[in-house]
């Protein structure tokens, strides 16, 4: 692994802060999405600010640069909404689980966050038109013995082996309805999954297809990716289930971004150009 590789999982792991876990099926009656007036967009525009809640870390989506600032797909498309609206934006750290539950509150206004649309998630807040379509991958530490045994999730299923994923994320809510024997580790940052396989602390990891593909080149060598993606993901930005007006002004963002240019624009710089791996990754 290149050294500012591993300095940077060690800091992205050490450094992000993180917010107490909820279980949202724990929620109170009062954390419950209250019935109200749709006045969100009005209290933006008001405001002159648009506040999002995001867990920086997750490649290249949400990221904190070196110097503290954030950046990411999600984030720029966040900017231009935002611009849109013609108030300022702010950016939320929260931590994955912690997320939809800081938005019922009234923490922030939207959640972008490399969230999948999920029909567990569809009880508590409203998704937006898709923002972006991926798939989880499953990656095992390059070794002779996981080439030839570990070639897919059904080999994975069994009592000896250790699969992390990030907790509350699709891949968490996906492996425990899916895997009978195998032990899933669970941890609160996505650079710790990668640790934890290249410790030797879990036999494999499962994440967004992008990041696993991101974290696969920068470890040349270190990972095998099984060839089949296991499900497919659609990620959207999420408000609360009363905020009609603003739901409606993102998605007529949303179809204007994609038709004038500014989707692909973005998407190839963070994906393809990856113009973010100076500003987060040190050498």
């Amino acid at each position: 692994m290149k050294p500012g590789y591993f300095k940077f999982l060690l800091r992205a792991s050490a450094l992000l802060s993180v917010v107490p876990a909820v279980n949202l099926s724990a929620l109170s009656t009062d954390q419950q999405p209250a019935k109200k007036e749709d006045h969100s967009l009005q209290k933006i525009k008001s405001d002159k600010e648009l506040k999002i809640c995001s867990d920086a870390g997750f490649l290249p989506f949400e990221m904190k640069t070196q110097k503290g600032e954030w950046i990411g797909f999600d984030v720029e498309m966040m900017k231009e909404f935002s611009k849109s609206l013609s108030v300022d934006l702010k950016m939320i750290q929260i931590s994955f689980d912690g997320i939809i539950p800081a938005l019922v509150s009234g923490k922030c206004d939207m959640i972008a966050a490399g969230m999948t649309v999920t029909p567990e998630r569809k009880v508590m807040v409203a998704f937006s038109e898709p923002t972006f379509t991926t798939g989880l991958s499953i990656a095992v530490k390059n070794t002779d013995k996981n080439k030839n045994e570990l070639i897919s999730l059904s080999a994975l299923d069994k009592p000896n082996y250790k699969i992390a994923v990030k907790t509350g994320y699709t891949s968490d809510i996906y492996l425990s309805k899916t895997l009978k024997k195998a032990q899933i580790l669970r941890f609160d940052q996505d650079a710790d999954l990668v640790l934890a396989v290249m410790q030797n602390r879990a036999n494999a990891f499962v994440s967004d297809s992008t990041y696993v593909d991101l974290m696969d080149k920068g470890n040349k060598d270190k990972f095998i990716i099984l060839p089949t993606e296991i499900v497919a993901n659609h990620f959207a930005v999420a408000a609360r289930k009363d905020d009609h007006e603003l739901m409606k002004a993102f998605n007529s963002f949303l179809k204007t971004w994609r038709d004038d240019g500014g989707y692909d624009k973005t998407k190839k710089a963070y994906f393809e150009d990856q113009i973010w791996r100076s500003q987060v990754i040190s050498n």
